[in-house]
């Protein structure tokens, strides 16, 4: 079927490598970190275990592990997350309980940071083409409601990817990655300081694949970026980022279901459904910000400033979008040490605003074909024709923050907060045609009514752990956050209401000098969440539902073996269990030429499985040899809002790396997806019962080599 001589060569050099010097020095390896430290879940350093949220924190060797193509090599296995991709590059569809099912490209109801710096716009919609994922030492998630410190559009979580800092790092690293499917992976990177005073880091990336197992599923990425930091006399800092991107990627389409069984017994899915066979994102994009550290005694100023500017060309369904979007964004944070009633206390406070300019133009596909009445039956380009439609959208965000941490005793932390946010929306603009889902061809079009909409909100929060013994912290937490549509919603239906997600949850979290252990129980209510409704064709549309009900449980625990024969292994295990359903929920579902109101009281939410399961196991010897097997068991969903059918998930999904380090040297193995299944990632049920495959890879590997100077 497919020729794995290249995997065998890749293999067989690593053993080489190896056994080339049998008489190894053996160097100690490094102390276990079982504890890692958060910053994201309350804007201050502490350890997890005295977090009163569900948080994880993957660090850098994990990382190092993955090919890091993208975030979804990182988080895949997390409980409470979901995540994907359609074409294995950046386009990673994110989900942290249930929170971002309604996205049909990039990220919602999450805010993503970059060195603790939102990359968020202010509607919550997050995209990731422009991250350099080479650069990511860190990925910090935490899970449920964060609005109280991060504001409105963080009802899901918060997912903040840290890079190394100019003031840590020193020389430079060279990295190439050779894979299957013409897949190539470039880095180099180099650090070094003007008079001890300013440090830099200059960096270039490139990521590509031709992906030809599937149709149009190409991707490239060219990325350059320049970090600065400056220490001042004062112990003061100023660390800057600035860097570029050109990133292209074909998003393939979805499988009917004889194309999917076709997918199933060749492992190709060189045909896809539907007219629209050249959707994609060719984006440029430049990301500028500036933080600024001062302390004068017992206050410290944080302020953050920064600057996206975003253009790019997005063939979808029914016509063409080129945009120009600026997003501008300043955060101010204080923090006070301090006591309250003789307890020792820091108090956080701050602003933050968040100002979106997106102007975009619509334009018809300029080639298709057409039945004699005219309907579309297949675009036979992605070139743009007429221009069909202008909209200019405008989204503002203002938010006050304020949070007191104090220890009433050395056994206990208590955490306090409240946020009040206001998000101003204003769209307006001019149309002449449209495309017709249900004629199947465009139509002239009257010019949109104008959107003018005010969302207002507060999000409380109050925490509290107990340090029951030296090993074991207990925790429970109520937080409250808030969720607007984006701005392509509310154009789409200007009646969406602001999302309300409340979230109570108890949690465990246990330490010891050879294993640690997380888990978590939570009930979260949410009012007037946004549903997405898939109709004919793969069109869809948005209503909120009156209420949904998440409760859920999650636990993640890492053994090392204490023995000393086992040096260097270590297991890791995750599972997560959910029941959300709509508690109050009608869809519009068209039967002809009438749009009937569904009832859905009771359903279950679609593609969020039951249960989920990771496990891994990871050996590294002091002579450099290192291991890693994980394997992902995902299980089975609803395929529709009606839970008319079930899709099976899948078992044992397993990625393995084999590699070998020593001194400046690295080279590794990775083979995704080991034994080869095929499976879907996603499978959607549309109004009219028509189901649509989304396929996972087969297998692929790349070797990897890296040298440190």
């Amino acid at each position: 079927m497919r020729n794995f001589s290249s995997l065998f060569i890749s293999l067989s050099l690593v053993i080489i490598l190896t056994l080339a010097n049998p008489v190894m020095a053996e160097e100690p390896l490094p102390a276990h970190e079982l504890d890692e430290v958060s910053i994201t879940a309350t804007r201050i350093e502490r350890k997890t275990a005295e977090v009163q949220a569900s948080v994880v924190v993957i660090g850098e060797e994990a990382i190092q592990e993955t090919r890091m193509f993208n975030i979804k090599e990182v988080l895949r296995g997390t409980p409470g997350v979901l995540i994907d991709t359609r074409n294995q590059g950046y386009d990673s569809r994110i989900i942290i309980r249930g929170a971002g099912l309604k996205a049909r490209y990039g990220v919602r109801d999450i805010m993503v940071l970059l060195d603790g710096v939102p990359i968020t716009d202010p509607d919550g919609m997050t995209r990731l083409d422009f991250i350099d994922t080479s650069l990511i030492e860190q990925v910090e998630v935490v899970k449920g409601p964060n609005s109280t410190l991060w504001g409105a559009n963080a009802a899901g979580g918060v997912i903040n990817m840290t890079t190394k800092s100019p003031f840590e790092r020193e020389g430079g690293v060279a990295k190439v990655g050779i894979g299957d499917y013409a897949t190539r992976n470039y880095h180099l990177s180099y650090s070094d300081d003007i008079a001890e005073t300013v440090y830099y880091t200059l960096s270039g990336s490139r990521r590509e694949s031709d992906n030809s197992w599937r149709r149009w599923n190409e991707f490239e990425t060219n990325q350059a970026s320049l970090q600065g930091a400056m220490m001042f006399d004062d112990e003061s800092t100023l660390e800057t980022y600035f860097g570029y991107t050109s990133a292209d990627l074909q998003l393939p389409g979805k499988l009917n279901e004889g194309q999917f069984k076709e997918y199933e017994n060749t492992g190709q899915a060189l045909e896809t459904d539907g007219p629209w066979q050249y959707s994609g994102r060719y984006s440029d994009i430049f990301f500028v910000n500036a933080k600024y550290t001062k302390d004068l005694g017992p206050w410290e100023f944080k302020p953050v400033l920064y600057l996206n500017k975003w253009s790019h060309e997005h063939p979808i369904t029914g016509r063409i979008n080129e945009a120009d979007t600026n997003t501008f964004g300043a955060d101010l944070q204080v923090n006070r040490d301090h006591r309250l009633a003789g307890m020792k206390g820091i108090l956080t406070f701050g602003a933050t605003g968040r100002w979106d300019d997106q102007e975009t133009d619509y334009f018809r596909y300029a080639e298709f074909s057409t039945t004699p009445r005219g309907r579309i039956i297949e675009v036979l380009s992605d070139r743009k024709g007429e221009l069909i439609e202008t909209q200019d959208r405008r989204v503002n965000l203002y938010g006050f923050y304020a949070q007191e941490s104090v220890r009433p005793t050395d056994r206990w932390i208590v955490d306090m907060g409240l946020r009040y946010d206001t998000i101003q929306m204003d769209i307006t603009g001019t149309r002449t045609e449209e495309y017709s889902y249900s004629l199947g061809r465009y139509i002239p079009a009257e010019d949109p009514d104008d959107v003018r909409k005010n969302f207002n909100g507060f999000s409380p929060r109050l925490g509290a752990t107990f340090k029951f013994t030296d090993w074991l912290n207990l925790y429970v937490n109520f937080s409250q956050g808030i969720q607007t549509p984006t701005e392509g919603e509310i154009s789409e239906n200007p009646d969406l209401n602001l999302v309300t997600v409340q979230n109570y949850e108890l949690g465990l979290k246990a330490r010891s000098q050879s294993w640690a252990i997380d888990s978590a129980v939570y009930y979260s209510p949410v009012e007037d969440e946004v549903v997405q409704v898939i109709g004919p064709g793969g069109n869809s549309q948005y209503v909120n539902s009156g209420e949904t009900l998440k409760r859920g449980f999650e636990f993640s625990g890492t053994w090392y073996p204490p023995w000393e024969a086992l040096n260097g292994l270590e297991f890791g295990a995750g599972y997560s269990y959910t029941d959300y359903t709509f508690r109050d929920f009608t869809e519009p579902v068209r039967m002809g030429f009438e749009v009937v109101n569904m009832d859905r009281s009771g359903n279950t939410l679609p593609f969020i499985p039951t249960h989920q399961y990771s496990l891994y196991g990871r050996y590294r010897h002091a002579s450099g040899i290192k291991f890693k097997l994980e394997t992902f068991s995902w299980g089975s969903y609803y395929m529709d809002n009606a839970n008319t059918e079930k899709y099976e998930g899948y078992d044992f999904a397993t990625n393995a790396l084999v590699g070998y380090e020593r001194g400046p040297f690295e080279i590794s193995l990775n083979v995704d997806n080991l034994f080869d299944q095929y499976y879907a990632v996603e499978v959607e049920k549309d109004t009219q019962g028509v189901k649509r495959f989304s396929p996972a890879a087969p297998r692929t590997f790349i070797v990897r080599l890296a040298y440190n100077f």
